[in-house]
């Protein structure tokens, strides 16, 4: 029975290749990545998360900046992303929205409307700080306990989007078999404790890159484990911001993978402003061109995106969270079988949380050292 489930799992996976690239956010999302960590840090990522921060700034632009905005989302309409936290909720993927409203800031009332009904957003004016941090809290779970920014400064609006999830393996490794080992980073060795397990997967080999999708639960998503050659994360990271689908070409059965994991708890913080300018979308945040005109009288200009990400692997499953801010100013600026396929994860990787439904990249990194 165990074969037969993981099977099953396995050949779910396959509904993600076609997806993976159209869901919103996906390519923006592994364009940061590639740009974050360069092939030389850790960093990590929430496309969705991403997606729907983006997408309540969309909702108030007009002209060029929308059009930008929307390009880079790879949408037609800011609601195509409003739309997936239905089929996410579905998945187990909990989210909050929320927009914290500065003193000398009025949001249009059509503006407020769609925040509430469409991003069922919470409107905080003239927030503090311990406020803000209580909320991000409370939204992750604890994982992210502060915002990136203070939204009580004056003038400003901060859209904010929390993600969290908790997913367990849909075939848990066994604590007994967890050993340390050493993780090979470009600095030198570390040790790190690895879990271990022979099962069942979707395997893969593209570009040099050898690619494991491993189930959890629910039978909706998946973690994909891309693991290139040696001092090859950085033509990967390239490879991915190219060609998305390159992260789910696996062959058509199941194969037998002794597959070794280390665990991990890593946190990332960063502006992702330079990242998506890099991605062509500049628009948005030129202080001549930008046009927010939707959102409030004020003559608002996007003066940075912050992203907080933690995530955890155990033998367990996964707890992650995400926290995007798009901050606003008014102001300037093992069974019988061959042998297992060896997939020892001892070397700089990366890793995308998906769900298959919907494409949707949850959360993605670039792990160099697992220590963080």
């Amino acid at each position: 029975m165990r074969k037969i489930i993981a099977i099953v799992l396995a050949l779910a996976l396959l509904g993600a290749a076609a997806l993976a690239e159209s869901a919103p956010g996906n390519r923006l999302g592994y364009k940061v990545l590639s740009q974050l960590s360069g092939g030389s840090q850790n960093a990590l990522v929430s496309p969705v998360s991403l997606a729907w921060a983006l997408s309540m700034a969309a909702e108030g632009a007009a002209g060029e900046t929308r059009q930008k905005l929307l390009k880079a989302l790879d949408v037609d309409d800011p609601q195509t992303a409003a739309e997936l936290s239905g089929p996410l909720k579905d998945a187990g993927l909990m989210w909050a929205n929320a927009a914290f409203i500065g003193a000398g800031i009025e949001l249009k009332p059509d503006y407020a409307a769609i925040l509430s009904e469409r991003y069922g957003a919470g409107l905080f004016e003239l927030p503090d700080s311990e406020a803000a941090n209580a909320w991000a809290s409370d939204a992750t779970g604890g994982l992210i306990d502060h915002l990136a920014v203070d939204p009580a400064a004056g003038g400003q609006l901060t859209l904010a989007n929390a993600a969290v999830l908790q997913a367990e393996w849909a075939s848990p490794f066994d604590p007994s078999m967890t050993r340390e080992d050493a993780f090979h980073t470009p600095d030198g060795d570390v040790t790190v404790p690895f879990m271990s397990q022979d099962t069942y997967a979707q395997y893969g080999e593209s570009m040099g890159v050898q690619l494991v999708g491993k189930g959890y639960m629910n039978g909706r998503l998946a973690m994909v484990l891309a693991l290139p050659s040696e001092g090859g994360l950085k033509r990967a990271l390239k490879n991915l911001e190219e060609n998305p689908n390159s992260f789910f070409t696996f062959k058509p059965n199941p194969q037998n993978v002794r597959l070794r994991l280390p665990k991990l708890d890593l946190s990332g913080e960063a502006s992702l402003k330079d990242a998506i300018v890099a991605a062509g979308c500049w628009v948005p945040f030129h202080e001549e061109y930008a046009d927010y005109s939707g959102i409030s009288e004020a003559d608002l200009k996007v003066t940075d995106v912050f992203q907080q990400v933690r995530v955890q692997v155990d033998e367990a499953g996964t707890r992650a969270a995400a926290v995007t801010e798009v901050e606003l100013s008014d102001t300037a600026v093992a069974d019988e079988g061959p042998q297992p396929i060896d997939f020892t994860v001892d070397r700089p990787f990366l890793f995308a949380l998906v769900d298959r439904p919907t494409g949707a990249v949850l959360f993605a990194g670039a792990v160099v050292n697992p220590v963080g």
